[in-house]
């Protein structure tokens, strides 16, 4: 919430995102987020890599994961939104042995998720021009709804009239509190680009029973045709269910040239646009 300790220490600068002025890091204020992790056929990931330097967590022999994860965002820097991240959980460094399972667990033991972004739509212009502009994001406009049932919470990703994918989970109980880190690793100008999303869940839950969610997918839109040859099973390994959090989203870590004369640019024009 505003106010909240959490953002303390942090300084914010101005920033043009789109055709609005922003402040950056962005800060979220409010929101409630679902995960839930997938297993995946380990060779069709690591065709989905740009480069060497990505390399997907190896789950067991064969097999890697997949996150789907929606969040509502209820109040942020950019205004209310909602976003689904489908990503793939990467051995980070690249470099450290992959062996089965140690990359999830050393994950989850320090609370740090290392992902390669793969797809991210969001519903308003504003997240999704700042998110491409500034990272590289594959972000595109697309419909995330949420219903509250009886038992859960149920997130419909759709684009137009076609259906991508509904993610179902319950509303398991919520009784822990945690800070993590949320690192998007992507592909920008040819080379690597990443982001850290600091988040402070303030009531979270978690469950590794395979009942706890499911997914359904659409039959033609092309990510879910996409999932479909990804993933091993619609079951989940493990889901998360964060009923209040809020974050900071940082960077970009990688200040390329073309970004070093984007922030270059804008400090000039606050400067002279300011009273002699």
């Amino acid at each position: 919430m505003r106010g909240s300790p959490f953002f303390d220490g942090v300084t914010q600068m101005e920033a043009t995102l789109g055709d609005e002025r922003v402040r950056v890091p962005i800060f979220y204020y409010d929101g409630t987020a679902t995960q839930a992790v997938f297993a995946a056929r380990l060779g069709a990931l690591r065709r989905l890599m740009p480069d060497p330097r990505f390399s997907p967590a190896r789950l067991a022999p064969g097999l890697g994961a997949v996150a789907v994860t929606c969040f509502e965002y209820r109040d942020t820097d950019i205004g209310p939104y909602n976003e689904l991240a489908i990503s793939v959980v990467l051995n980070e460094p690249w470099f450290l042995p992959n062996l089965p399972g140690l990359a999830v667990i050393s994950s989850m033991r320090r609370r740090q998720l290392h992902a390669w972004v793969h797809h991210l739509p969001v519903t308003t212009e504003i997240a999704r021009a700042g998110g491409v502009e500034l990272y590289n994001y594959p972000k595109f406009v697309a419909g995330i709804d949420f219903e509250e049932t009886a038992s859960g919470r149920v997130c419909r990703l759709s684009e137009g009239a076609e259906h991508i994918l509904t993610l179902s989970g319950e509303r398991i109980a919520t009784p822990r509190s945690q800070q993590s880190q949320l690192f998007s690793h992507l592909w920008m100008d040819r080379q690597p680009q990443s982001s850290e999303f600091k988040i402070n869940a303030i009531e979270m839950g978690a469950s590794l029973r395979p009942g706890a969610a499911s997914l359904e997918l659409g039959e033609r839109h092309p990510i879910a045709r996409e999932l479909a040859g990804l993933l091993a099973w619609s079951r989940p390994i493990q889901y998360q269910y964060v009923a209040r959090f809020e974050g900071i989203l940082y960077g970009p870590e990688h200040l390329s040239p073309p970004l070093i004369a984007r922030y270059a640019s804008e400090v000039a024009s606050d400067a002279s646009a300011q009273p002699a």
